[in-house]
């Protein structure tokens, strides 16, 4: 942590360290801190999910209310007061958990959270199997697997506190099963161990390998941006009358124009509808042989054994289709050259759904593809603000309008010009302008020629962010 980091945050926010896989606990420097209501920890996971990025208010009082009816307390109103009782047990004299624009900041190092420190120790496993080191995989798995105690966020309520149990869930039982899979006779961590017991139930095998509950989906990204409409109309087809075959939504549009981020954005929103876990694959373009490669890594994150996945295709989907029968999982699928090749993926079943992203304008005539373009000039320069800070775009609104024109307000040329802002924090926006601005200019959708640095970038961003492939 840099001096600077140091000085903001003050010595309480160094002395904190945060428990989520198990009750939910703050402890400064060992000793727990008293956080006895049950909103309250319901906000402040929230909000340790986003550690040291500003949450908006709607987000908070969505994960942690939900869908209330109308006679339910002033959840807006009553915000303010967890807030202050956070803030007191947490200390900082303001500086841990801060009001930032519209919305609060739990200024902490991500580092002093074991959900952070699990999910990142998953992570580096994954690499050092790819990297051919299993020794260093199996210390990393049992080192995530060591973290566990309990029930994550156990009797924490909330609609975004369910979700985080079952995603966490899902990324414990992956765990468990790479590490078996790297040594069948690795002793798996007490806590871990006793708790999977206690979800099979009493009377299960020993040697059962139940179907687990996938959760792959990338981020819910961060700073998502309008697309309003396109959102309530994946919801609506994915929602749609009961049918003997899964829905199949597919989006399409130009490279650039946002389409990874609204599908999983969409998918994130879905998720409560498909508690039987979401599973998801980037194709990056590739043919139908190539996305028939992908059954075997989905069988496996179903539970299938290495050594019971089957050999032919034909074998693979016919055991994909009876694992997914009578259940209720969400695919989502990046990348696409178009619905054909992707067709072995694609679930069936009603309870089933998938999200199709395709480049290009193929079945766009079909009433379930959801065309997705540029968006508005007013949630262009909303996206620039998120990704470059508001203070910045505010000092400078006719660079940052003739910016966002000249982007074409395509996010991914957006996020390629926002990030050379955010590197060069003294630069100002009309830096990253292919022209200069005339003197006196409303910075209109004209200004700008489309050759300039930020416009013609469209690159493939990562999965989750504002951008898609």
């Amino acid at each position: 942590m840099t001096e600077r980091q140091h000085d903001h945050r003050g010595e309480d926010a160094l002395e904190l360290h945060f428990t989520t896989l198990g009750p939910l606990t703050a402890r400064r420097a060992g000793q727990e801190l008293r956080i006895n209501r049950a909103r309250d920890r319901a906000v402040l996971a929230v909000l340790l999910a986003h550690a040291g990025r500003p949450v908006t208010v709607s987000e908070i009082i969505d994960g942690v209310w939900g869908e209330e009816g109308d006679d339910a307390p002033d959840r807006a109103g009553a915000l303010p007061g967890n807030m202050y009782r956070l803030r007191s047990a947490l200390g900082g004299d303001g500086k841990v958990l801060r009001h930032v624009g519209k919305g609060y900041c739990l200024d902490v190092d991500p580092a002093v959270i074991d959900r952070t420190a699990f999910l990142a120790a998953l992570a580096d496993a994954a690499t050092a199997r790819l990297n051919w080191q299993p020794q260093r995989a199996r210390e990393l798995l049992t080192a995530a697997l060591g973290l566990w105690h309990g029930t994550a966020l156990d009797g924490v309520p909330g609609p975004f506190a369910e979700h985080e149990r079952r995603m966490l869930a899902g990324r414990r039982g992956e765990a468990q099963r790479a590490l078996r899979e790297l040594d069948p006779h690795a002793p798996i961590p007490a806590h871990t161990q006793k708790q999977a017991q206690g979800a099979a139930g009493p009377t299960a095998r020993p040697a059962a390998r139940p179907v687990l509950r996938p959760f792959q989906l990338p981020p819910d990204p961060g700073d998502f941006t309008g697309r309003r409409s396109q959102l309530a109309r994946i919801a609506e087809l994915l929602a749609g009358p009961r049918r003997a075959s899964s829905p199949l939504v597919t989006v399409t549009g130009p490279p650039g124009a946002g389409k990874s981020a609204l599908a999983v954005r969409a998918a994130h929103l879905a998720a409560p509808d498909h508690p039987d876990g979401q599973l998801y694959a980037d194709l990056h373009g590739t043919d139908a042989r190539a996305a028939a490669g992908f059954l075997a890594p989905f069988l496996r994150a179903l539970g299938v054994a290495e050594q019971a996945v089957p050999a032919s295709t034909a074998d693979r989907r016919a055991l994909y289709l009876r694992l997914l029968a009578d259940r209720r999982v969400l695919v989502v699928i990046d990348g696409a050259t178009g619905v054909e090749d992707v067709r072995p993926l694609l679930p069936a079943g009603p309870g089933n759904a998938a999200v199709v992203v395709i480049d290009g304008r193929a079945g766009d005539g079909s009433p379930s593809t959801v065309p997705v373009g540029p968006l508005t000039p007013d949630e262009a320069l909303e996206l620039l603000a998120r990704m470059i800070g508001r203070e910045r775009s505010d000092r400078e609104p006719a660079a940052a309008r003739a910016l966002a024109a000249a982007c074409h307000h395509l996010p991914g040329a957006l996020r390629a010009a926002a990030d050379r802002l955010v590197r060069r924090p003294a630069w100002p926006i009309s830096a990253v302008l292919p022209a200069p601005l005339p003197v006196g200019s409303s910075a209109g959708p004209s200004a700008g020629p489309s050759a300039g640095p930020s416009a013609g970038s469209s690159a493939r961003s990562p999965a989750g962010s504002s951008a898609d492939a």
